[in-house]
């Protein structure tokens, strides 16, 4: 460091180059700003911003264009309806087959049910027919011999 940067004297001149590079960057700030502003209010001049300068609408190839999204969303409508009705069509074939199946389901375990009750009867039946066992574990009848 040199004396000069710590006397007063160069203390106050480094202050004024500060004070002056300060001053040119409000300055351009703010000529950038009126820049800005003033493009941005020229823009909405020019496009029409005001309703006193915008012209009756007349059907033109604008307005033609701004027709061709609502029938593309028509269109688009109409498809998902299709898509719609297809799908409950799908459902309504899903839920006939179902109650099909259910039916079928029942009708089988009826069927089932008779025939356990049939298959009872025959077995009680086949037990009443068969005479009584002896307990003594030895069969009825004669006895092979030994050799």
């Amino acid at each position: 460091m040199t004396d000069e940067a710590l006397s007063p004297q160069g203390r106050q001149q480094a202050d004024q180059v500060t004070a002056q590079a300060m001053r040119w960057r409000l300055l351009i700030t703010l000529a950038a700003a009126v820049v800005l502003i003033g493009g941005g209010w020229l823009t909405l001049w020019a496009t029409g911003g005001s309703s006193t300068v915008a012209p009756a609408p007349h059907p033109t190839a604008a307005s033609a264009a701004s027709r061709r999204p609502s029938d593309e969303l028509l269109e688009t409508t109409k498809g998902l309806q299709v898509t719609q009705q297809q799908a409950v069509d799908q459902l309504q074939v899903v839920q006939d087959q179902l109650v099909a199946q259910q039916a079928e389901m029942k009708k089988l375990s009826e069927q089932i049910a008779a025939l356990t009750e049939r298959l009872d009867a025959l077995q009680q039946s086949i037990a009443n027919m068969l005479p009584p066992t002896r307990a003594s574990g030895s069969p009825s009848g004669p006895q092979p011999k030994a050799r």
